[in-house]
């Protein structure tokens, strides 16, 4: 981690935080949301904090007790998936044709 911190200060001009940073295998570590299979290959999936974040959030906004009607419920929900789908496209690719 030593030499690491010196060349991104004095190189880049960087300064690191400790406590936000750490050297450690790429399964061992969330990043933005995501994190890394362990195995013979390397994979990226959601990590299970942003899971439990998603699931979460869909749940309040599918309360029955809000008192807002069904497409009031859509349209948030839509528009909340929408953008939750477009940061983590990554993840749902589609299998090449030669799969189906």
């Amino acid at each position: 981690m030593d030499s690491t911190e010196r060349f991104l200060a004095k190189k880049l001009k960087l300064k690191v935080n400790r406590q936000k940073s750490a050297v450690a295998k790429p399964q061992e570590r969330k990043f933005l949301g995501f994190s890394f299979t362990s195995g013979r290959e390397l994979k990226i999936k959601l990590s299970d904090k942003a899971a439990k974040s998603v699931k979460s959030r869909i749940k309040k906004i599918t309360r029955r007790s809000r008192g807002i009607s069904l497409l009031q419920v859509i349209k948030e929900l839509s528009e909340y998936l929408r953008g939750w789908f477009g940061y983590y496209k990554g993840l749902f690719k589609r299998p090449p044709s030669s799969e189906i």
